[in-house]
Formats: structure tokens, sequence, C-alpha cells
């Protein structure tokens, strides 16, 4: 085990989609082991940038966070960061590492690479996005000591695009946890406890006649088939829509608009980074609707279901591997397939309590202190 570990910070001061979830669950589920004695004489240091605002301010047991340096985003994670490691091994959460520490290799990286979603997707970044990542990515996979991504089927798929980058010996797979994380209050999050009750998943009769999703409307995430769903399913029903999550520009270019009279039923949040705001639309909706072309291990679908919320989903291997039998699966090309099985969810009573509990015990196999653990033995293996 080593005396001490750095972790990259610099998501602490970015908006929360999934993959700063899972860095923020991921640090708060370690600290939780720091502090009951997991890992005696373990020193650990997240450091983040000292300019900017923290969208998530943690209030760690264990672990110390320290603020440092006078630039920010990637300027600061490739130019001041590696100063400020020093020697000590560092942990990278968010897919790219500082590129001195790699090279250099006076200190071991370990970077959890979440998916290669802009190889697969180019339309749907930024020309200076690609470039970065295309430049970047191949050099964390061949230069950090540990890859860790989050499931066996990305797991694949980094070895079938980068066969000669690493090996399956360095590349290892970790599921994310969203089943439990919830349940406990986060350090600043503003939530005292729990009011009497309030962990009881509602039941159907409660719940509104409203379909969900969470997650950014871009072109991989279906942006254009879930507002075409969403539509049919607002007209044909009495079902109303929300939306959570930011928007991307392939949604704007996509040339799906919202009929003027369902308006007032289709409800776009936007960026939602309060956690407590995201579960209670999970706790008011009946279905959740989640047709993505492609995840590497999604959040959303697993919280769904925490939260007592059947889940219509994609029929593609990582959300098969991610939601066993616990979900209605759709074919993501077809609205019709959507539609489909939001209906007979929402109609069937049987078949709606049926999911609800199977996905509530599939979520519970999902932990984030397992995620860190196993993280963690990698890490002290290879040390």
């Amino acid at each position: 085990m080593p005396a001490r570990l750095a972790i990259d910070g610099r998501f602490l001061l970015q908006d929360v989609t999934g993959v700063q979830r899972v860095a923020i669950e991921f640090v708060h589920a370690l600290d939780a082991l720091l502090d009951a004695g997991r890992f005696p004489g373990l020193e650990v240091v997240v450091w983040a940038p000292a300019r900017g605002t923290l969208v998530t301010n943690p209030d760690f047991k264990a672990i110390e966070l320290r603020r440092a340096g006078r630039l920010s985003s990637h300027a600061w994670e490739q130019l001041e960061l590696p100063r400020l490691v020093g020697s000590d091994p560092l942990l990278c959460l968010g897919n790219l590492a500082p590129l001195a520490l790699l090279l250099a290799g006076r200190a071991p990286v370990h970077t959890m690479v979440h998916d290669l979603s802009y190889a697969y997707f180019p339309q749907a970044y930024s020309r200076s996005f690609r470039a970065l990542y295309r430049t970047m990515i191949p050099l964390v996979l061949s230069r950090s000591r540990r890859v860790f991504t989050v499931s066996l089927s990305e797991r694949l798929a980094i070895l079938q695009q980068h066969p000669r980058l690493i090996g399956p010996d360095r590349l290892v797979a970790v599921q994310n946890g969203g089943g439990e994380g919830a349940d406990r209050a986060r350090p600043g999050s503003g939530r005292a406890s729990r009011s009497p009750g309030h962990d009881e998943v509602p039941t159907r009769a409660v719940r509104d006649r409203r379909c969900l999703y969470v997650g950014s409307l871009t072109r991989r995430k279906n942006a254009e088939g879930l507002t075409r769903a969403a539509v049919e399913l607002v007209r044909t029903t009495d079902l109303d829509f929300v939306f959570v999550g930011a928007t991307g520009a392939s949604f704007e270019a996509s040339g799906v608009s919202v009929p003027a009279e369902l308006a007032d039923r289709i409800h776009f949040l936007g960026q939602v980074n309060d956690p407590d705001l995201i579960e209670a639309e999970y706790r008011r909706a009946s279905v959740f609707l989640f047709p993505s072309h492609y995840e590497a291990s999604p959040l959303p679908p697993v919280e769904a279901m925490r939260f007592g919320c059947p889940v219509v989903a994609a029929d593609i291997p990582s959300l098969r591997e991610r939601c066993g039998d616990a979900v209605a699966y759709c074919d993501p090309t077809d609205v019709a397939s959507m539609v489909g099985q939001v209906r007979r969810l929402v109609d069937d009573e049987a078949h709606w309590s049926e999911l609800q509990t199977a996905g509530l015990a599939r979520a519970a196999g999902f932990s984030w202190e397992t995620q860190a653990l196993t993280v963690m033995e990698h890490i002290t293996a290879s040390s």
C-alpha cells in the first residue's frame, strides 16, 4: 500500500454529468473507507484548482482537499498538477492525465477511461475536443500503470480499438455504483436527515403520470429518437414527459421540435447538479426511458430502479450487462418500439410491479464502495 495517494480533483469545479458523478461518488466512498480504518497509514489528498468555484463542495472526514495553482481547467491539470503531485502516485478519474507525469514516469499514474465515445461519435464533439482526446487517450492507455474502465463491454471495446497500446493485464473493468449512492447525505448538498418514510419507495398509485429521462441530449444519447418518442407519448396518452440534462449542439441541430399544443406537457429542466432534485424526479415518475445508442456504465437506469421507477432501456450490450432482466428493452432506432414498451408498462399494472421489484433487487447489487475497493486493490498490487 502506498503511503500517499493523490487524486486529480478538477471534477469538483465541473457541472455534474456522468463522469463527474462517478468521480464524486468514488471519492466519497473512499473517504468513508478511510474513515472506517480500511487502509491504515494511507494519506489521500485531492488536489483541485484554487481558481474557480467548487460546484461540488465535499466535507471529507479522512481525505484532505487542497486547492492550489493559478490556472484552471486543462491548463491546470497539465501544467500545475504535476508539480503539486510530485512523486506521489496519482489517480485520475476523468479520462485524462497530466502528460508530463505519463512521459516522465517518475510517479505511477492510474487513470479511469470511461469510454471512447469521441471515436465512435465524433460529430458529437468539437474539433478541439477530438484533437485533445485523440492525442491524450493513446498516451493514457500506453503509459498509465493501471487503466480502469466501467464495464466489461467497454473493456472489450478498448482492447479491440487499441490492441497495441494496452493489454488485458493493465486494463481493469469495474462497474459504477448507483444502487446506494443516493441513500446517504452528500457533504455540501444541504441534506440533513431523512424524514420518516422518506426511504420508502413510492408505489405506482402515488406517482405522477409522467415519463422521465435523465442525461445529456446528444446524438449518441439518441436525442432525436427520444424527443420523437416523447412527442408521441404525450400526444397519444395522458403521460407528461420530463427531460433532465443539458442540451447538446447535436440536439439543437436535429430538427425535432415540440408542437406548441404539447409544450405545457413536455418539460426541459436543463442541467441539474443537485442530487436531491434529481431524486425527486425519479420518485415522481411512473416510467424511465433510456434509449441511448451508446453507453459504458450509465448511472440513470440504476438510479431510477433504486427509487422504484421501472425502466425502458435500449437493447445494447452495456445496458444488458448493467440492467440484466430488470428492465424492458427497446430498439433505440425505432420510436414505435420505445413508445410501445412505455405504454405497456403504464397500462399493465402487474408488469409495472414486476419490473419495479426486479429493478430494486438489481440496483442493490451496485455499490460505490465496491468500485472504490476494487480500484484500490489494483493500485496497491501495482505499487
